[in-house]
C-alpha cells in the first residue's frame, strides 16, 4: 500500500462516520477513509449537531495512525481546512477558512472540521479526521438560515456525490504528501484567506476573555491578535 493511498469503506447510513473509526480503529489501517449518506448522530465541535439531509452533503472521517501525521497534530485541522478550501475553489469563488476548522463561502458557514484524538497509552495511537461539507441542501433550519450555506445555494447547481469524492480525495492526499515533507505552504494559504483578519473577536488574554482584533496567523497556527496596541 502506498502511504499516500486510502482504503475507502462506504455506509448509507452510520451513527457517526468518527464515531465508527473511534470504536474499531484497531481493524483498520492508517488512511482508512470512511463516507457516509447520512449520520444519525453527527456532531462537530462542543458536540454540537451537524445537520446534514441523507445524500445532500459529503460526510466522511479520515484515520490516521502515522506517527510523523499524529506529530503534527496542532496543525492538522488547519492542514484540513486548506484541503476544503481548495476543493472548493473547483466550484465556487469567495471562500474563506475561519481559524481553527471551519471554511465559509461568502460569510457562511459551508463546512466544519473536527479533529479527534484516540489514546490508551501516555502517547497518542490514533487521530480522527471528521469532515462535513454542505453540498445539495437547499433549506437550513431557522437558526442556520443566515449562517450557512451550501454548494448548491452558491452556484445553483445540484451536484453528484460520487464525482466529487475523486477531487476531494486528490486535496486529502495533497495534504498528506504535503506533512509527511514538511510543507508549510498551508499557512500562507490560510494567511491570504483569513476570514477573522481585521474582525473583532473574543480570546483569552492573560487568562481574561477579552475583545481582540485579528491580524494574522502565527507560525504556532494560533491567531495574532492585538489587544491595547499589545500584539500577542
Amino acid at each position: 500500500m502506498n502511504k499516500c493511498d486510502f482504503t475507502i469503506l462506504n455506509f448509507d447510513s452510520i451513527d457517526s462516520t468518527s464515531t465508527y473509526l473511534k470504536r474499531s480503529y484497531l481493524e483498520h489501517e492508517n488512511l482508512t477513509l470512511v463516507y457516509a449518506l447520512s449520520q444519525t448522530n453527527g456532531h462537530g465541535r462542543y458536540k454540537r449537531e451537524w445537520v446534514s439531509p441523507k445524500g445532500e452533503s459529503l460526510l466522511f472521517s479520515l484515520l490516521i495512525k502515522d506517527k510523523k501525521i499524529i506529530e503534527n497534530f496542532s496543525s492538522l485541522s488547519l492542514m484540513a481546512a486548506v484541503s476544503i478550501f481548495n476543493f472548493l475553489k473547483q466550484f465556487v469563488d469567495n471562500v474563506s477558512i475561519k481559524w481553527p476548522n471551519d471554511v465559509y463561502v461568502n460569510d457562511k458557514k459551508i463546512a466544519g472540521i473536527l479533529l479527534e484524538s484516540i489514546s490508551y497509552t501516555d502517547s497518542i495511537d490514533a487521530l480522527v479526521l471528521g469532515i462535513g461539507i454542505n453540498i445539495n441542501i437547499k433549506e437550513f433550519p431557522l437558526e442556520l438560515m443566515h449562517k450557512a450555506t451550501s454548494l448548491a445555494l452558491e452556484t445553483n447547481k445540484i451536484y453528484d456525490l460520487s464525482t466529487l469524492k475523486g477531487p476531494l480525495e486528490g486535496e486529502l492526499r495533497k495534504m498528506i504528501l504535503n506533512i509527511l515533507s514538511s510543507d508549510l505552504s498551508y499557512l500562507e494559504v490560510i494567511r491570504g484567506n483569513n476570514y477573522l483578519k481585521d474582525k473583532v473577536v473574543k480570546a483569552y488574554i492573560n487568562n481574561q476573555l477579552e475583545e481582540v482584533k485579528v491580524l494574522d496567523i502565527n507560525d504556532d497556527n494560533t491567531l495574532r491578535v492585538i489587544k491595547d496596541d499589545v500584539i500577542y
